[in-house]
């Protein structure tokens, strides 16, 4: 069976892991994740929980990959974005009126 190149990637605070792998044609994400070897590099990290993407699409873990896929193996959210956007806005704005502008 003819062999695909594809990158297995992971991001944290603390570790940044991009792995390069030759895979048999017609493999899924999971196959994948499991031939890069993440799975004993970040334990804290599932691939059950289902999230992954193909070059930021969220995919299945049954998706078939096509060669050159780059897979991204995504943490959960712990912060919600609003609130996040909120609290820089209101940091800007007690900044700029420190500073005497309005």
């Amino acid at each position: 069976m003819a062999k695909i190149s594809i990158q297995v990637v992971y991001a944290s605070p603390q570790q940044s892991l991009i792995v390069d792998c030759e895979i048999s044609e017609g493999a899924t994400v999971l196959e994948a994740i499991q031939v890069s070897g993440l799975l004993q590099k970040v334990l804290d990290w599932h691939p059950e929980e289902g999230l992954v993407g193909i070059y930021g699409r969220k995919v299945s873990l049954k998706q078939v990959l096509s060669a050159g896929d780059r897979i991204e193996c995504y943490r959960p959210i712990t912060a919600d974005p609003k609130l996040v956007r909120r609290k820089c806005a209101q940091k800007q704005k007690n900044k700029n009126n420190r500073s005497g502008r309005n």
